[in-house]
Formats: structure tokens, C-alpha cells, sequence
């Protein structure tokens, strides 16, 4: 994250705030290091109404596109944050102001590296969707004649993602450094992850690269498919696809009982791509899917896409009997086999939590909780007692709530639990095969002999080492994340407080000299230096105070 700069976000800082106070954040921003102009003379509105978690929502769709993306990224990771937080962005869409055809033509131009007539025998200029990063227009090839879909990404985004990224990382690490009760969630560390997120998100050929895989992973699920991608015509700025044509689960009416197998088809795809393939499609919700005339259905958008080992897909499996049977110590024990790390926990007190979390939702089902939901609850009480799980089972969690709730928009009575079972079966089957154990138990035993065989060799370059003085020991300082905006912001009162001596300095000799013009019978050169460096001198020691207070 780069340090915060007033100067380039002159404009922008005070529009955030603004929102920020306007939404009820007005006590967040007086705990920060916010300049006291940005606060003045803004509209204090009490927002009594909505939860905490609502009003994030809310500032998040108000701030514009970037937050929006920002706040879906945040979404995917429900280890890190509260479940009702989660559920709040997951409601997060985009819609965002349409970019006019002009502005965001030159960008097709140079990603194809020519006209667009000699690509496309027509092009619609009116965007058929629009997003935070880009926007998707219909056109036809000229080479095969086929209709085909062209994301186009904004103009200028880089540059609006950097602005609003520096923004949101001050406040993060403000955020961490100030206030005791929010340090947990590591928000400087949620915000690096994000820019990563959307450093990916920003390149179409990933989007391309997660699509094809789809397609081949999943040959023989006729009723689902992806769009096919046109590799020779996709770059970092821009996809093209084929053109689908379909009605998302929310917009289409279907027969009760062509509903029910759709709803189906679908809950029986996700659960394929995980356990199946365990490559899958991470935001499965209404917007992202397509159903066809034909009742068939196509997964768009897959800027997002989640991969577990198999390894990973027996712990999903023994998770979800631990959580079935309501057996908090399996569901404890097979969660810290799931952990990417060894640190040591306080077992019972997790196991009341996840105790009472099991009571909590006692049914599941259409009557009951969604799975899904579960799985966000869990992984955050894994991720707040010190039990890390890799990214990609909350990435999973997502996905499953998506398509049940989706699934449900179709068919009321969808009940995941009963498309899931058999898919876990066939993986428990899988996973006790005589191949599948010779696999986790004689393949390993050898690689231990084969690391024992390597330790005299280890020890001995050690010991090398030791006797040419080379050792060397790397520490890792923590609790320091300040310490290079203390360093900068000292540093230019020092510069500031240079330049103030050798204005007096220079003023007085001016001063002396008598040169002309005169103002007030003394050099006008002198006497604006002793006005400048006195203005500076008084900032300096305002800044100082205030900074102390």
C-alpha cells in the first residue's frame, strides 16, 4: 500500500468522508488521524435504522464501483470477518453508471491492435452490462459470423483503482493502529490481499484461462457449460465469448416441475466442480448464471473461481459429516487438519462456540438454516481462534450459499443436503479405495526415508556454515507497520524547519543590503521571506501540537 498523499486526494478524501459521516460513521473517523478540515461543516445524519453491517453496505454502494469490488472481495473471506458483515457485502451487485462508447473505445482499439470493423461485422455501442471494472457489449464476427459478447475494460480504471486503494489502505492502517477492539480482523492485511485480488480480477486472460478449464474439466455435464472463449481476440484489457442467450434464475418463470430439475441440475454442478473436478465457479448467484431456452444452464463471469487439492476435498467431506452428526470435537479436529498453520488454541473454548453454533442451527434444509450459512459462521470462528484455513474453503462456503440460495429463487423446497450426500458418498468410496490408500500411505513413508537419507548431508552443510562464519539468523520485527509514515512525516518538519532558517537567514542579509523595491522603508525581498517563513514556522508548530495531542 502506498503512504497517504493529501495533495492527489484532494478531491477525493473529503467526497469519502462525507459518505462516511452521512452513513453514521462519524465516531470511526474522530477515533482515526482524520485532519479536522475534512470534518468541518458536513451534514451529520443519524442513521438509527440499519445495523452497523447495513450502513457498510450502503457506504459501500454510495462510494462507487471500486468499493463496491472492494467489499465483494471481502466477502470471500467470511474466516476473517463476522457472518452478518459477510452476508451484507455478498449483497453487494454492480450497479454502476454506464462509460460512454467514445471514451471506452480507444481500449478495445489497442488491445486488438486494429479497427474494429476489421474484427467485427457489427458492434453494438450500447453496452448490454455494465460493471465496476468493465462493460459487456453484443457484437458478430466477421471471420465465422458468429454473435459474441466483448468485455471491455474502463477507461482510466488503473488510475481510479490506485486513488481509491490508497484511500481505503490509510484508513485500514489507521484502523489497526488506533482502535484495540478492531486490530483482530488485520484490515492493512485484508486490504493487501484485495489489491492482489483485484490485480487479477484486472486481467481478462484469467478470466479466459478459468473458463476453458471449466469447459474441459466438465465434458460430460451436457446441461451445464460455460461460454466458449475467442483465445486469438482476448487480452489483459479485453474478453470475447460466445454470445448466450438465457434469462438469469430471478427474471425467468418455468413450469414447477422444470423449475425443480433446474434447481437441481445446478446444486448437482457446484457440487461436481468441488468434489468432482475440485475446480468451481466461487460466485454462483443469479447475475453470474444464465438459463437457456432449452433448459440448460451457462455459468458467466468467472473472475472468480475457487481449486481444492483432494486432499482438501476428504477434510470438506469429513467437515460436513462433523457438522451433520453435531460433533463439536470432530468438527475441532478436522478443522485443524484443514489449518495452514501449527499454532496452538484454546480448544475448549472453541468448542463451546462451535457447541452453540451447532444448537443454534439445529435443522437444515428448506426449513431450516442454509448450509452455506453454517460453513461462513464456522469459518470465522475457526479464523478468530487462531485455526487459519486456506482461502479456497471460503471461496467453497461462498459458492454453496449462492447456489442455494439461487437454487431456491427456482425451487422453494431445494434442499442442498439431498444433492450433496452422493456426491460425498462416491468421494468417501474414492477416498478408502486400495489405490487412493497406497496413495496417502506408501508414497509418503517413502519420501520419509528419502528425507532421513538427506539428514547427515543437511547437517553436515550446517556445520560448514558454522565454521565459515556464514550463519546468519533473519529476524522478523513486528508491531512496526508505523513506523516508515513517522519516519516521513518527521522528516519534512525537518526539511520545512531547513527551509524556515535559511529564509531568516537570507531575509536578514536582504534586509541590510537596502535593495530596491522598498515596502514599509525595508527590501520587499526581505520582507516577504520573513512573512513566508513565519507562516511556515506557525504550521509547524500547530501540526507539532496537535500530532502530540
Amino acid at each position: 500500500m502506498k503512504p497517504f498523499n493529501y495533495l492527489s486526494n484532494a478531491v477525493r478524501a473529503p467526497e469519502i468522508v462525507a459518505i462516511l459521516v452521512r452513513w453514521g460513521f462519524e465516531d470511526l473517523l474522530l477515533q482515526l488521524d482524520t485532519p479536522q478540515f475534512l470534518l468541518k461543516n458536513l451534514v451529520r445524519k443519524k442513521v438509527t435504522h440499519l445495523t452497523a453491517y447495513e450502513r457498510v453496505r450502503n457506504a459501500c454502494e454510495e462510494l462507487g464501483p471500486i468499493f463496491v469490488k472492494f467489499g465483494q472481495i471481502l466477502s470471500t473471506r467470511p474466516d476473517r470477518l463476522p457472518e452478518p458483515l459477510v452476508m451484507e457485502l455478498k449483497k453487494l451487485r454492480n450497479d454502476v453508471d454506464t462509460q460512454p462508447f467514445e471514451t471506452i473505445k480507444p481500449v478495445a482499439l489497442k488491445a486488438l491492435g486494429r479497427e474494429l470493423e476489421e474484427v467485427f461485422a457489427e458492434f453494438d455501442p450500447h453496452p448490454v452490462a455494465a460493471g465496476s471494472l468493465g462493460q459487456v457489449y453484443r457484437a458478430k464476427l466477421i471471420s465465422t459470423g458468429a454473435e459474441v459478447a466483448v468485455k471491455i475494460q474502463r477507461s482510466e480504471i488503473h488510475k481510479t483503482i490506485s486513488a481509491d486503494m490508497e484511500i481505503i489502505g490509510w484508513f485500514a492502517k489507521q484502523v489497526h493502529a488506533r482502535i484495540e477492539e478492531l486490530r483482530p480482523y488485520n484490515f492493512p492485511s485484508l486490504v493487501r490481499e484485495a489489491e492482489k485480488r483485484l490485480e487479477e480480477e484486472l486481467d481478462y486472460r484469467n478470466e479466459a484461462d478459468n473458463a476453458e478449464i471449466f469447459i474441459a474439466l466438465n465434458t460430460e455435464q451436457a446441461n451445464v457449460f460455460a461460454p466458449k472463449v475467442y483465445r486469438e481476440l482476448t487480452s489483459r484489457r479485453l474478453l470475447v465469448t460466445e454470445w448466450v442467450e438465457g434469462f438469469a434464475p430471478d427474471q425467468i418463470t418455468l413450469e414447477p416441475e422444470v423449475a425443480e430439475r433446474v434447481a437441481r441440475m445446478g446444486g448437482e454442478s457446484i457440487f461436481h466442480q468441488i468434489v468432482g473436478t475440485g475446480f468451481f465457479h466461487a460466485d454462483p448467484h443469479p447475475g453470474n448464471m444464465l438459463i437457456t431456452d432449452d433448459q440448460k444452464i451457462c455459468f458467466i463471469d468467472w473472475g472468480q473461481a475457487g481449486q481444492i487439492t483432494m486432499q482438501m476435498r476428504f477434510h470438506l467431506a469429513d467437515m460436513f459429516a462433523a457438522i451433520t452428526e453435531r460433533d463439536a470435537d470432530k468438527v475441532i479436529r478436522v478443522a485443524q487438519h484443514m489449518s495452514v498453520d501449527d499454532r496452538r488454541i484454546d480448544r475448549r473454548r472453541l468448542e463451546k462456540e462451535i457447541t452453540f453454533l451447532l444448537n443454534k442451527h439445529r435443522e437444515f434444509g428448506p426449513t431450516g438454516t442454509k448450509m452455506g450459512t453454517v460453513g461462513l459462521e464456522m469459518l470465522y470462528l475457526f479464523g478468530s481462534n487462531g485455526i487459519e484455513v486456506s482461502p479456497d474453503y471460503a471461496l467453497l462456503s461462498k459458492s454453496i450459499l449462492c447456489v442455494e440460495e439461487t437454487a431456491r429463487i427456482l425451487d422453494p423446497h431445494f434442499d442442498i443436503q439431498k444433492v450433496a450426500r452422493p456426491y460425498l458418498v462416491k468421494l468417501n468410496k474414492e477416498r478408502w479405495s486400495f489405490s487412493s490408500i497406497q496413495r496417502q500411505t506408501l508414497f509418503p513413508m517413502l519420501n520419509m526415508l528419502r528425507s532421513m537419507q538427506r539428514i547427515p548431508e543437511n547437517m553436515q552443510r550446517i556445520l560448514q556454515k558454522v565454521e565459515d562464519e556464514k550463519l546468519q539468523i533473519n529476524f522478523h520485527h513486528t508491531g512496526t507497520e508505523n513506523i516508515e509514515e513517522t519516519i516521513n512525516a518527521s522528516m519534512n518538519r525537518l526539511t520545512v524547519g531547513i527551509i524556515i532558517g535559511s529564509l531568516l537567514m537570507g531575509s536578514s542579509l536582504v534586509i541590510t543590503t537596502g535593495v530596491r523595491p522598498f515596502l514599509w522603508g525595508y527590501p520587499a525581498i526581505g520582507i516577504v521571506g520573513f512573512v513566508v517563513s513565519g507562516l511556515l514556522g506557525i504550521y509547524i508548530v500547530i501540526s507539532t501540537l496537535r500530532k502530540h495531542h
